[in-house]
């Protein structure tokens, strides 16, 4: 293929047309666009543009679902790539990308106000108290009552 494209652009101008000069040079970038292997943290379409995307309706959403079937179509992407390009950029799954949100969202609230944890559970979009109780200890390491007094500042 370069051969011919070489040759093409040797050619006297005029004996060969630019559409046919496009073409050649066309086809081999089409080759190399499709070759296996390619790594799609590479692509701007994963870990970047999807993953932007995502990042933007996280933060939009992340007190009313975890889910990530919820996010993607607001995205208009089926689950798939979003669990391809969350790992390509942040070498996290999807998951594990959105309770890190909600579990930053969680210690700042617990860290510097005074609002309740049973009313942070719920702007959170835990259904219960002690489900947020049980997220915290998992994502802080301890409950969030114990996670506040080990945080806030002197009242």
């Amino acid at each position: 293929m370069l051969d011919q494209l070489r040759a093409g652009y040797a050619r006297p101008p005029g004996a060969v047309s630019q559409e046919i000069l496009q073409l050649l040079l066309a086809t081999p970038l089409l080759h190399i666009d499709r070759l296996p292997g390619q790594d799609e943290a590479g692509d701007p379409r994963f870990g970047g543009e999807i993953y932007a995307r995502f990042r933007s309706e996280l933060e939009r959403s992340y007190a009313t679902t975890r889910r990530a079937e919820d996010y993607s179509p607001h995205l208009g992407y089926t689950v798939k790539p979003l669990t391809r390009a969350c790992p390509a950029a942040t070498g996290r799954p999807v998951k594990q990308v959105i309770d890190a949100r909600v579990a930053l969202e969680a210690q700042r609230l617990l860290a510097h106000t005074d609002t309740p944890v049973a009313v942070i559970a719920r702007r959170l979009g835990f259904s219960e108290p002690t489900n947020f109780g049980t997220f915290s200890t998992r994502h802080t390491g301890s409950p969030p009552g114990d996670f506040r007094r080990a945080h806030q500042g002197p009242q």
